[in-house]
């Protein structure tokens, strides 16, 4: 069954998709904002504003009766900022659905800000923050952002920094949120066993009067820094991480799938290129992966890996020895047809629970204007050809695409910067 999608008249998406084989109800309130919307002044209010919408509402006063009305039937609830998309979202048993859309509903219409609240979740952001500097594989992939984008949102810490988190006020997290979340970018989104024309009139009433005004664009994101190019903290670990950036895409682009199907076959998981020759073959390395990300006008291909100090310098060489074969010889039939396989497998598997359908929904509209159906993603990866795949990996394996950062005990950048030599 294809979810039913519902446009209010202030421009509010709502999305239904039906599940009645499950017992659960997966419900998401998204908002097209996040770091990518923040001047330097602001960097982090997106990340700071979604932990204020938890700190209390008209009808849940305190943090822990917010909590308390999800955990104690059962269900969860959280959020998570993005630099494009910030989330709340909770997942019930299907007989306490209304509980789940009162308390979501509660937090975006009717949060308290309390003084006292802000002043005590600030103090929690900049421990966040100060802890993240204390973990070397989670900090290395910030080093990358600042070293590929500079400074622009896309290059900075989603949460912000210790100062500007120390300087937002009540009235600027208040305007931020009245200029940000409005009706036309902002997606509700459920999933589960429920009667969809109920969930839509329940939230028709709730929503219908969301502030409906101009709907705010992100930062573009510029061009910025020469590559290759290398960014060495030198700490004393008992490990060195590093992370390998390139440049690629955004969302829109039609290299994506093929891109996808790639970094499958590079990083994506145990049988990848990566994990037999850093780890099972050369022993190189205990972590080693790759991922993708893609905005609206930008993206980025990593490939990261924690390693033995001392063999920190043969694990980056043999990852850049990976990208050389990738570019310079393609895959076989044989990779490309199991990869395949994988991807599609991965996808339809993720379908199986409520919140992933729900989220899914959701993030399809805020990026493409709809819900683009399995089948024809499935479509899509089927007909990425051996050319394809060599044609991407030559648009983005290049000399001059290559960023470095590393974190651990080593003094001189020099033989790292000789390692990326492609």
């Amino acid at each position: 069954m294809a979810p039913i999608k519902v446009v209010l008249p202030n421009g509010l998406r709502i999305y239904t998709d039906e599940m009645p084989h499950t017992h659960s109800v997966s419900m998401g309130i998204f908002t097209q904002v996040g770091s990518r919307y923040e001047n330097a002044r602001l960097t982090g209010i997106s990340h700071f504003l979604e932990h204020m919408f938890f700190k209390g509402t008209a009808k849940y006063p305190t943090a822990k009766d917010l909590s308390d009305a999800i955990e104690g039937i059962g269900g969860y609830i959280n959020a998570a900022t993005s630099y494009d998309t910030t989330c709340y979202y909770c997942k019930v048993a299907n007989i306490h659905t209304e509980r789940g859309i009162d308390v979501l509903t509660d937090m975006l219409n009717a949060a308290l800000f309390e003084p006292k609240e802000i002043e005590k979740e600030r103090g929690v952001i900049q421990e966040e923050i100060k802890m993240s500097l204390d973990v070397p594989a989670q900090w290395v992939h910030q080093l990358l952002d600042e070293l590929m984008w500079g400074d622009q949102p896309i290059g900075r810490d989603i949460a912000g920094t210790l100062e500007s988190v120390g300087s937002f006020t009540r009235e600027d997290l208040l305007a931020y949120r009245d200029q940000h979340y409005v009706a036309g970018n902002t997606v509700i989104s459920l999933a589960g066993n429920f009667n969809s024309t109920e969930i839509v009139d329940r939230l028709t009433s709730l929503f219908g009067s969301y502030r409906s005004l101009e709907v705010p664009k992100p930062i573009a994101t510029n061009s910025f820094g020469n590559a290759p190019v290398v960014h060495l903290l030198n700490k004393p670990t008992e490990q060195t991480n590093f992370v390998l950036g390139l440049k690629s895409f955004g969302y829109g682009d039609s290299d994506r799938w093929a891109l996808s199907v790639l970094d499958s076959i590079l990083g994506g998981g145990m049988s990848s290129r990566l994990f037999q020759e850093i780890r099972e073959e050369r022993g190189l390395a205990y972590s080693v992966g790759s991922y993708t990300a893609e905005y609206d006008d930008a993206g980025k291909w990593i490939i990261y890996g924690g390693v033995e100090v001392s063999k920190a310098v043969d694990a980056i060489s043999a990852v850049v020895a990976e990208l050389r074969k990738l570019r310079d010889n393609g895959v076989t039939p044989a990779e490309l047809h199991r990869i395949k396989e994988q991807v599609k497998g991965g996808m339809l598997l993720g379908l199986e629970d409520t919140w992933s359908v729900a989220n899914r929904n959701a993030r399809h509209e805020l990026r493409y204007g709809e819900v683009i159906p399995v089948e024809q993603i499935v479509a899509w990866i089927e007909a990425v050809t051996l050319e394809d795949i060599q044609r991407v990996a030559q648009r983005l394996i290049r000399p001059d695409n290559l960023y470095l950062a590393i974190i651990g005990p080593h003094a001189e950048a020099a033989e790292f910067e000789h390692a990326i030599t492609l």
